[in-house]
């Protein structure tokens, strides 16, 4: 019977791609047989190293041991089973492994974090950033489906086919997008906004005229949009000129909006460096005051914007990288759009 004032055990899962899979050395080290369930280290490949301490070669029946390294090919991967084990065997398989290992945590292909002995020296570096980066599944679907040669004539309604797709199945904020525009260095700048409208004219978004997007498009009016529904495997990125909204259009999405958001527009100092966040609260208390005073007050800086689209980009993602393609274009917002497939 289990003794009630034992402290209690931690659940590891330990990764084995070596000899402790091996019957025989379980039950030396643990004194018991281990339920391994299959998976696999991405990123790494095997080699082996030779091991000369009496006990482990005893324990195991050789003197080359299997060792993972950080591979060069992303596509490779290092099969193994993935046990459950306490404390104290996580000690014993740590007296198991020679010094020529380091136990480093790391993710497997099915998502589990799992300890693994890894080469001593490369240890720190293997269990890195780069690592765990690779490690992450992309793609894990069920993917979508997308014959190119069905889609119709016009972008705007197979892009909203796709957004309706996206709220179906649950994908986060799907009417959010990056709005990506020229900064006044002429370096790349972006960040994510919501979807207003689309229609025939296009994609709509807001802005401040006095933030800094609304100065990069006054200055240089031309942006991209880019959605990504990562459920789906799927995004579409739209090109194009950019041209505000008549004042009673804007005025009227900044009416539809909460009181907050329009004290925040009252505020016109987006992006600005922030000294004092009690000057901040109070600069919007007395922009709540005057909404609550002048219910149809609107800023004249608030801009309603429409990105006219000269190309429109549908990409579904594929689990064996060949992902469908297909792109719109049309020179200019008179002409018709003609449709071409992409290479991956």
């Amino acid at each position: 019977m289990a003794d009630p004032t034992a402290p209690a055990q931690t659940v590891h899962h330990l990764f084995s791609y070596g000899t402790l899979q091996l019957p025989e050395v379980q039950l030396s080290q643990f004194g018991r047989l281990l339920q391994g369930t299959a998976d696999a280290l991405p990123g790494h490949r095997m080699t082996t190293i030779q091991i000369t301490d009496p006990a482990v070669i005893e324990a195991s029946g050789t003197d080359r041991h299997p060792l993972v390294v950080v591979s060069t090919d992303p596509d490779d991967a290092v099969e193994g089973q993935v046990f459950t084990i306490s404390d104290d065997e996580l000690a014993m398989a740590d007296a198991y492994e020679v010094d020529d290992y380091a136990r480093g945590e790391v993710t497997l292909r099915s998502g589990t974090r799992a300890w693994v002995y890894l080469e001593r020296r490369n240890a720190e570096q293997t269990v890195g950033v780069r690592e765990w980066l690779r490690s992450l599944e992309v793609f894990a679907g069920p993917l979508a489906d997308f014959d190119p040669a069905a889609a119709p004539a016009d972008p705007v309604e197979l892009f909203l086919g796709w957004l309706r797709e996206a709220v179906a199945v649950g994908v986060p904020d799907p009417h959010a997008m990056t709005l990506s525009t020229v900064g006044e260095d002429g370096g790349p700048d972006a960040r994510v906004l919501i979807l207003k409208n689309v229609d025939g004219d296009g994609w709509q978004f807001a802005v401040h005229a006095g933030s800094p997007k609304g100065r990069q498009l006054a200055d240089r009016p031309r942006a991209a949009l880019t959605f990504y529904w990562p459920l789906l495997g799927r995004q579409v990125r739209v090109r194009g000129a950019v041209e505000p909204a008549p004042a009673e259009q804007s005025a009227a999405d900044l009416l539809a909006r909460s009181s907050s958001a329009r004290a925040e527009v009252l505020l016109g100092r987006q992006s600005e460096h922030l000294a004092d966040t009690e000057e901040r609260d109070r600069a919007l208390r007395t922009a709540l005051a005057r909404i609550e005073s002048e219910p149809a007050l609107v800023s004249p800086e608030w801009r309603l914007c429409t990105l006219v689209p000269t190309a429109v980009e549908f990409w579904q993602a594929d689990k064996g990288r060949l992902h469908d393609r297909l792109r719109y274009e049309r020179p200019d917002r008179h002409s018709a759009w003609e449709r071409h497939a992409l290479w991956p």
